[in-house]
Order: C-alpha cells, then structure tokens, then sequence
C-alpha cells in the first residue's frame, strides 16, 4: 500500500496573528494593572500633594514680574524680553537638599556642549522659590553653576532672581509650575522643570528630568529662538515619577522600579511573541506524519 502522507498547515498565519492580538492586549493590561498596583503600593508622599506641572505653552509671560537679582538690582522679566535671545527659565532655591544643585549642574554641563554661548545666542534664569533667599545667596549660587558652564567670559547669560513670595509664585503659576513648603522638613517640595521661554516671551517648550542631551537642547533654544511651540523633552520619565521625594531622608531621589517594572513586562511580550510562531510551527511539523504509520499504529 503506497505510503500517503497527510497534508497540515504548518504554519496558521491566522491563528498566530489572532493569538499575537491576544498577547497584545493581555499585556497592555498587565501593564496596567501593574502600573496600577505600583501606584497603591507606593502611594506619592503627603510632601508631594499639590506640586507639579500644567502645561502652558504658547502663554506670554507677564513683563512686570519683578525681582531682585544677584548683583541687588531690581529687575523685571520685561528686562529679559529682548527680542533676540531664547530664555532657559526655571524655579530652584539654594537650600534644596539635592534636585536643585543636580538640575543646575546637569544642565550646566549640557550647555557647555551645545555650541552656542550664553549671554551671546540665549539666557539662563533660575528663580529662588525660597521668599527669605538673599541676592548674596543667589550670587553664591551663580558662581558655583557657571563653574560647571567654564565659560567665564559668558557669565553675563546666567541669573539668579530672588523675589517676594507673591511674585514668585504668581510667575510660577503663570508658566503652569506648582510647589509648596513643607513646614516639617523646612525645604520646598517642587518639579524638576526647565521652561524654554521665546525672546518675546511665551513659553514654547518644557524640560523635564535630570538628563539632558546637548543635541537636544541646542535644538531646541534654535526654535525657541524663533518662536517654535514645540513637544516637551522627557516627559516621560517626569511622568512615571522617576524621582520622588523620601520623606524618611529628606531628598529626592531617583525610582528605578517603575522602569523595572515596565521593561519587565515588555520582556515578557517580547519573549511570547517571539515564541508563539515557532511553538506553531513545531505543533504543525510534528502532525507530518504518514498515514501508513498511523494505521499501523492503531491496528497494533
């Protein structure tokens, strides 16, 4: 009897496509409910309530908010409105156990990379958050950040503002940055945000995080330059909160476990759909049996 061998798919496109929908779905829900259960289980601190960042780009900035920068001088934003030169705008004070002086520094750095000069093509301002910071303290801090920027003869670009608690918080408010005082720890609980601010003065563009790319930012103060709204730079990582506030240390510091958790699970569907075709292949491979075989095996 001629031996005849049975005829299978050995591969359903179908079933594998249905069947990777499956995965997809069950791990966007896995993720969710992952993401879910990191938020009960590590609940944002009481520090951290009613802090952080509404967008407002494409918003003017009120020219009459008025300082006292580190030189003692009155000044107001309308004073940096010069038409000509994007502005780095951002809220820190001195007294910051950690976030403000990795900010500043990181961002420091970066600029010293991006092959363009402050001062010259755009300017860095850090506002005091902190009502009782004197203009002696805010030169302190110049010097300390522009020592990391190594440019000396560029200083000129970089200011550091002290201001009543009014117009601080007003000028906050205004480009969508909330912060409060925590009494118990006497330190503020603030976002770490950069603002791009146009040389007329709206807000184009935001920062986020502790990591700064100098490509990035270069292009970024090009657009700003022009007045281009664009899309804000690692939002992500402010979102999936990678640094909290330890209320047991009193410092920021940076969550790695939220990304361990997501890359976790994006290993785990990676892993599945790279499987699941070759688990089909070999299920259908091994029904390639002859009939004669079979029908030997049964009669036996």
């Amino acid at each position: 009897m001629p031996t005849t061998t049975a005829k299978y798919d050995l591969l359903d496109w179908s079933q594998v496509a249905r069947l990777v929908c499956w995965l997809t779905v069950a791990s966007i829900a896995l993720l969710a409910a992952a993401s879910l259960s990191a938020q009960v289980q590590s609940k944002v601190p009481q520090e951290e309530e009613g802090t952080g960042i509404e967008p407002q780009e494409g918003k003017m900035i009120s020219p009459n908010w008025s300082f006292t920068d580190e030189q003692n001088r009155f000044v107001r934003m309308k004073d940096y409105f010069d038409g000509k030169r994007p502005i780095i705008l951002s809220f820190n004070y001195s007294d910051c156990p950690k976030l403000c002086s990795v900010q500043l520094e990181k961002m420091a750095l970066a600029l010293r990379d991006v092959q363009l000069l402050a001062d010259k093509d755009f300017q860095v301002i850090s506002v005091c958050i902190d009502p009782t910071e004197t203009p002696k303290r805010a030169r302190e801090a110049k010097e300390k950040f522009t020592t990391y920027y190594n440019k000396p003869e560029y200083n000129g670009g970089w200011h550091f503002l002290t201001g009543s608690e009014g117009q601080v918080r007003g000028l906050a408010q205004q480009c969508g940055v909330t912060y409060k005082y925590i009494p118990e720890q006497r330190l503020y609980s603030h976002p770490p945000v950069f603002l791009l601010v146009s040389p007329a003065g709206k807000i184009v563009r935001y920062i986020y995080g502790l990591e700064y790319e100098p490509k990035t930012i270069r292009q970024a103060l090009i657009e700003a330059a022009e007045g281009k709204i664009g899309p804000s730079i690692n939002r992500l990582e402010y979102l999936i909160g990678c640094y909290m506030y330890n209320d047991s240390t009193g410092q920021y510091t940076f969550q790695a476990m939220a990304l361990m958790r997501i890359g976790g699970l994006l290993t785990i569907f990676g892993l599945m759909v790279g499987l699941v075709p070759y688990w089909f292949w070999r299920r259908g491979h091994s029904q390639k049996i002859p009939v004669e075989q079979t029908q030997t095996q049964l009669s036996s």
